[in-house]
């Protein structure tokens, strides 16, 4: 039997794996926040200026580093959304560039996306 697997959930369900990375990196050095506050500033000047987005990571990079790695790793709507236009992947001191440690990401993401479509069309409740 083949499961079709939705490639929008395994993409949501990597970005959330990365973000579980990045939670645990500010635990280690909370100067993280600092440094993507910087390279927020400099990608909304240049490109996303006006854009909603960038005022929720504001708020959001506002918050004591407990309650952000909290919300970095929420599986709440918001933050689904929010994590397509995150400023981390973008500031120094974080690399997830390396393509081997993205593949290993992608592929564990897409397991898991074909795990919960294979419970889901066994009638089983998914709990994550």
């Amino acid at each position: 039997m083949t499961i079709r697997v939705n490639q929008e959930h395994v993409n949501d369900t990597a970005k959330l794996m990365i973000h579980r990375l990045i939670a645990r990196a500010i635990g280690r050095d909370p100067s993280l926040i600092d440094r993507t506050k910087l390279s927020l500033d400099r990608s909304s000047s240049e490109r996303y200026e006006g854009y909603s987005f960038v005022t929720e990571w504001h708020d959001l990079l506002r918050l004591p580093p407990s309650n952000l790695r909290r919300r970095l790793t929420s599986r709440d709507e918001e933050m689904t959304r929010l994590r397509l236009s995150s400023p981390f992947v973008i500031a120094d001191g974080i690399d997830v560039s390396d393509v081997a440690l993205r593949r290993r990401i992608w592929q564990a993401a897409r397991r898991l996306a074909a795990k919960s479509v294979a419970l889901e069309s066994a009638g089983a409740r998914v709990v994550a």
